[in-house]
């Protein structure tokens, strides 16, 4: 799907995807909680890019085999995502991995483990989502096995494609065929929620202001 996410990052959020996603009956998209941006700031949009990873115990004789075709693979606007199934033995994430995905313009990168070098990433404004942080390497302890695969992260299924929607107040999943729905409905609440605050500020009462344009 072609998007202009530019456009779409000025007026997206994770609360109005949330939003419309409940409406449209999809109402158990949003990633556990302690899934935190900890790095960059603002809204982290794009298109799931899975890895499937394998939790090993020793290095093997040729390091990074899988990690680094995933990385030659992901491109402009995807999000790098990294299910671990909550095993949480090894950073999945560090700078040379945000250094070479900011140069190819990935939106970012998401896992349900923890990452390092985060004053190094932080410096770039590369964007990072996790449960937090460790100097624990990935070698000897993940091996990318696959990817752009489908994924699972807190029982929500992340499919290749599907819009990731990441900010401050959490991570949110549109599936790949809820995607133009969403987007309809998010510009049409982005312009109510515009019409809703113009109203309260020239004096209007919230609950008049809410049956005239019927956001909140």
């Amino acid at each position: 799907m072609n998007l202009d996410l530019p456009h779409l990052r000025e007026i997206f959020s994770s609360a109005l995807a949330s939003d419309c996603l409940d409406h449209l009956g999809y109402r158990n998209q949003v990633l556990g909680a302690d899934i935190e941006m900890v790095s960059g700031d603002g809204l982290m949009m794009g298109y799931a890019f899975p890895v499937e990873l394998q939790v090993v115990e020793v290095a093997p004789e040729v390091p990074y085999i899988g990690l680094l075709a995933a990385l030659d693979a992901v491109g402009k606007d995807q999000v790098y995502i990294s299910p671990t199934k909550r095993h949480g033995v090894g950073s999945l994430w560090g700078e040379l991995l945000s250094t070479a995905c900011a140069f190819k313009g990935v939106a970012g990168t998401l896992t349900d483990g923890p990452v390092r070098d985060i004053t190094r990433t932080r410096a770039m404004g590369f964007k990072v989502f996790s449960t937090g942080t460790s100097p624990l390497d990935i070698n000897s302890r993940y091996e990318v096995i696959a990817h752009n695969v489908p994924g699972v992260i807190d029982g929500v299924t992340i499919n290749p494609g599907d819009l990731i929607v990441a900010d401050i107040d959490g991570v949110v999943v549109v599936p790949v065929k809820a995607i133009s729905d969403v987007v309809t409905r998010v510009e049409e609440k982005d312009a109510g929620e515009n019409l809703f605050r113009k109203a309260v500020k020239e004096g209007m009462s919230p609950s008049a202001a809410f049956a005239k344009y019927g956001v909140l």
